[in-house]
């Protein structure tokens, strides 16, 4: 009679899009050493699991996979755990995070910077209006030429190449 296998971790770390994923995992309750397989559904396409368990790859987009994996003991005994592995995006960061104050009739540029995902980044307002002197490009460039001293509230998104 086998004894009952246990895999761990009870849930796998979710990776993100873009960055390297390594992943153990391991098994307990039967005889060492143990075998990794996967037993149902399969892993997601940038992904690949050794026999030792460790699931490696970058991911190129935050489509989700279901799988479980089987591992078998030296006795020939198994344990078997079901995972779901879900990428998610990378946190993106704008520069400047306060933009400067224009001033009246004195034309104003100021580009903004993205980081955090994979480039190219485009520029979009996300909430709340430009002033009406203001235009944003997709690269990041705001410009326009002030002409009254009326503030403006505004949020602007950078999406990378991933989306």
């Amino acid at each position: 009679m086998c004894p009952v296998i246990t895999l761990s971790p009870a849930t796998l770390t979710n990776p993100v899009i873009g960055v390297a994923y390594s992943q153990s995992i391991s098994a307990s309750g039967g005889t060492a050493s143990y075998t990794y397989t996967i037993a149902s559904g399969a892993l997601p396409a940038w992904a690949s699991m050794s026999t030792a368990g460790v699931i490696t790859g970058t991911p190129t987009n935050g489509t989700a996979a279901a799988f479980s994996v089987r591992a078998t003991d030296a006795n020939g005994c198994t344990g078997t755990l079901s995972y779901t592995i879900t990428p998610v995006c990378p946190t993106v960061t704008i520069t400047p995070a306060a933009l400067a104050q224009g001033t009246v009739g004195t034309a104003y540029s100021q580009t903004l910077t993205a980081s955090g995902g994979a480039a190219s980044y485009t520029f979009t307002l996300a909430s709340g209006a430009l002033p009406t002197w203001a235009t944003l490009s997709s690269s990041g460039v705001l410009s326009g030429t002030p002409n009254s001293t009326t503030a403006a509230t505004f949020t602007v998104r950078a999406t990378d190449a991933n989306g």
